[in-house]
């Protein structure tokens, strides 16, 4: 498709995307973010509550919708298909004007390992979702811990944009970091192409 650029996911690299998150230095408002991440074949994964409606837009109106200790699940591309599809679809993204910020941050083979196994484990036996304290950032926090990545939980209020923060500071790590509308196409195999349009 034109004007888009193809993120590379060859195995070597995972990612945090924040939704709502305009560009690196944008603070987005609390309501207004949420975090999903990319295992490193490309696949997109997030945690949801599992009562939360299809309505498929902002994250603002997903919030504003939700109590807290709702019954968890983990989301993969089919998932996200039906409750989310602007999450996961490039030209949905850009008609409900979804914009994201994603984190891309290299990793070795065995924390790729890792990483993937943390959602494959939650997705097995989903925690609750509450608002605050056990959310999507939450759990893509632990998702980096479990693979070595950082050593701690986010600093300060456990929100997207807080972790993006925490990651973004980490030493040692080649990372780069891509704004836009978001898209997933999968390819032959397990993968999936990753595809970014600018805002």
């Amino acid at each position: 498709m034109a004007g888009t650029v193809a993120l590379t996911f060859n195995g070597s690299s995972v990612a945090l995307v924040v939704r709502g998150k305009r560009n690196p230095a944008h603070d987005p408002k609390l309501m207004e973010q949420h975090a999903d991440c990319i295992l490193s074949h490309g696949a997109p994964v997030g945690f949801f509550g599992a009562d939360q409606p299809a309505s498929g837009g902002s994250a603002s109106g997903y919030w504003n919708s939700i109590g807290v200790n709702m019954k968890g699940m983990v989301a993969d591309y089919s998932v996200y298909q039906r409750i989310r599809p602007a999450y996961v679809d490039l030209l949905l993204a850009k008609q409900a004007g979804v914009i994201s910020t994603v984190l891309v941050v290299k990793v070795s083979e065995k924390e790729a390992h890792l990483f993937a196994e943390y959602w494959h484990k939650l997705g097995k036996h989903p925690d609750y979702f509450s608002l605050l304290g056990n959310n999507c950032s939450t759990h893509a926090s632990e998702a980096f811990i479990h693979a070595g990545v950082v050593s701690r939980g986010i600093p300060g209020l456990d929100t997207p944009n807080n972790l993006y923060k925490q990651l973004h500071h980490l030493k040692g790590r080649h990372m780069r970091s891509y704004s836009g509308f978001l898209g997933f196409l999968p390819a032959h195999g397990r993968g999936y192409r990753v595809v970014m349009a600018a805002a």
